[in-house]
């Protein structure tokens, strides 16, 4: 995974929020794994390019006074117009210790059933797991042409996911990915449809008949 650095102040809890926001900085608070809770500042724009790539699952090393600490961005409050952050929680983390995440799943590749008039369906968009913080991944990926047939589906025990270095709280069973006919329409009448295009001998003999006829 690629490292992820982001330097971090002190922050006086007697200093308005507002104000903190108006000064292009987030108020945040880091705690966690061997450390006391402690009221933070980052950078608002620096924040968001780091988020944009560490999401929630990304280790990012926090430098504080000099001291640098792997955390992860645990919770994250949002403006709901703006977007912009109004807080941040940071979970501080050890090498030796697993911890408890919910990882993205990322569809890849092209379905056959697809070709059938199949429409994809994403049932479930994250897998959660316990695990050391040096084997967090951005992503599982789910590849979609082991979907060969329509009502076929990827459960959460396909995607292959090392169970040497990840514990799996997710139901095994659960439904990844499925793919299907769109509402309405049945397989029949797929069928029906795909029948009416190809041409009998009948009329082809018709057809050639007519041809030599001209």
């Amino acid at each position: 995974m690629e490292k992820l650095t982001l330097v971090a102040a002190s922050r006086d809890t007697e200093t308005k929020l507002s104000t903190i926001r108006a000064s292009k900085k987030v108020p945040a608070v880091v705690y966690g794994h061997n450390v006391t809770s402690q009221a933070i500042t980052v950078g608002a724009s620096e924040l968001l390019k780091i988020f944009r790539k560490s999401g929630k699952t990304h280790i990012v090393e926090l430098t504080l006074e000099g001291k640098k600490q792997d955390v992860l961005i645990h919770e994250v409050q949002r403006a709901p117009v703006s977007g912009d952050f109004l807080h941040v929680d940071f979970f501080a983390v050890s090498a030796t210790e697993k911890i408890h995440v919910q990882i993205p799943v990322h569809l890849t590749g092209t379905s056959p059933a697809q070709l059938q008039g199949g429409l994809i369906e994403q049932n479930m968009h994250i897998v959660e797991v316990k695990c050391l913080p040096k084997h967090l991944v951005d992503a599982f990926e789910a590849d979609l042409s082991k979907l060969e047939n329509l009502g076929d589906i990827i459960h959460v025990k396909d995607l292959g996911i090392d169970t040497t270095k990840f514990d799996i709280l997710s139901d095994l069973d659960g439904s990844i990915v499925s793919i299907h006919l769109p509402k309405g329409v049945s397989e029949e009448d797929e069928v029906s449809v795909s029948a009416a295009e190809v041409p009998s001998v009948q009329d082809e003999k018709k057809a050639d008949k007519e041809t030599k006829s001209l």
